[in-house]
């Protein structure tokens, strides 16, 4: 009997049923005794409104069942939702108002189950990624708390630590700025901006840490300044990644290379190296959060930043990349503005960009 007590929703559909039955039965009745004046018709008429009025009512008492069940439905599996049980569907069995709303709540719920399996992802790989060098700080803390190490074991414990340290200190700003770009916390004050120039300046501070490794740090940029709109600031960080990353990823002695230049009037930077080569297969994930390709270290958070930061200055980011060859490329939109034309780049030898 639960099933059929009517919900306000089917109480309005069964109504409207008999509301309508009953109205037509009574214009009828009176059009015929005004018009025609038949008394035989009239009692044929009323008679035939009374069996109406029954199959009216239970038209409409079925069809509000019928929303009602749907209506149940969709009330059952959004709380399941709320409570964050991801896994009902709803059936889909109409073409109607209801069976388009039952497909939009499907949808809708896939997707939060996909945010919501991300997020616990997320956070799984970031409380690894912060544990392991805690751990490993505590450690060496207990080696130089209980041991009496020789001078060069105590040095090298304190490099170890300050590596640790670095990384640690890396992770947690990467952290903050995906926290502040999914919170839309990081507002683009986008300007005209010389591409060659940030280039070359975030080069020069790469350039000591090439050096350690051997390697070439190149810097070609054109003689007509290369202008694009886009933050100075976020830019810079863009560059910043994709150094590191390919100073990280890449065998010591090979060269890196960053060059600007102007495409389809759009203003674009390079970076390429002659490492490895990522494969085909990696190369549809190397953006994701977290995901590392290689065992060279590191969170796999800073291409992921760098494609977000990209996009939010309605740039993007692409990868090309072969055997022994590697190159990112920063997109930008152009902008208009006159700059001093200026001298070529030198291509320096040594990492001295």
């Amino acid at each position: 009997m639960k099933n059929l007590r009517l919900t306000p929703l089917g109480r309005g559909i069964t109504m409207v049923s008999l509301a309508v039955g009953t109205g037509t039965s009574i214009v009828i009745y009176a059009y015929v005794a005004a018009i025609a004046g038949d008394s035989g018709a009239m009692h044929e008429i009323l008679i035939g409104g009374l069996i109406a009025l029954p199959l009216a009512l239970g038209i409409g008492f079925y069809f509000a069942q019928v929303v009602a069940m749907q209506v149940r439905q969709i009330e059952k599996a959004a709380r399941k939702v709320a409570d964050g049980d991801f896994a009902t569907q709803i059936p889909v069995d109409s073409s109607s108002q209801l069976g388009q709303l039952a497909r939009t709540f499907n949808e809708m719920q896939r997707r939060l189950a996909e945010l919501d399996s991300a997020r616990k992802q997320f956070i799984a790989n970031a409380s690894h990624e912060l544990r392991t060098p805690i751990f490993s700080l505590g450690g060496f803390v207990e080696l130089l708390e209980d041991e009496d190490p020789s001078p060069e074991e105590r040095a090298e414990f304190v490099h170890t630590m300050r590596q640790q340290i670095e990384r640690l200190t890396k992770l947690t700003g990467d952290l903050l700025d995906l926290s502040q770009l999914d919170a839309g916390g990081i507002v683009m004050a986008a300007r005209s901006i010389d591409l060659g120039s940030i280039a070359r300046e975030v080069a020069r501070e790469f350039g000591p840490r090439a050096d350690r490794r051997g390697s070439r740090l190149e810097l070609r940029t054109p003689d007509r300044p290369v202008i694009a709109s886009a933050d100075p600031g976020r830019v810079r960080q863009i560059i910043r990644i994709l150094l590191d990353n390919a100073l990280t990823h890449t065998p010591e002695g090979t060269k890196v290379t960053v060059t600007t230049y102007s495409a389809n009037r759009r203003a674009e930077l390079t970076v390429s190296d002659e490492g490895a080569g990522i494969p085909h297969r990696v190369q549809g994930r190397i953006f994701e959060r977290f995901y590392t390709a290689d065992s060279a270290g590191g969170s796999g958070l800073g291409l992921a930043i760098a494609r977000e930061l990209a996009q939010r200055m309605h740039g993007r980011i692409a990868i090309t990349s072969s055997k022994r060859f590697t190159a990112f490329t920063l997109d930008l939109p152009p902008a208009r503005g006159r700059v001093a034309p200026r001298p070529t780049a030198a291509v320096p030898s040594r990492a001295s960009a």
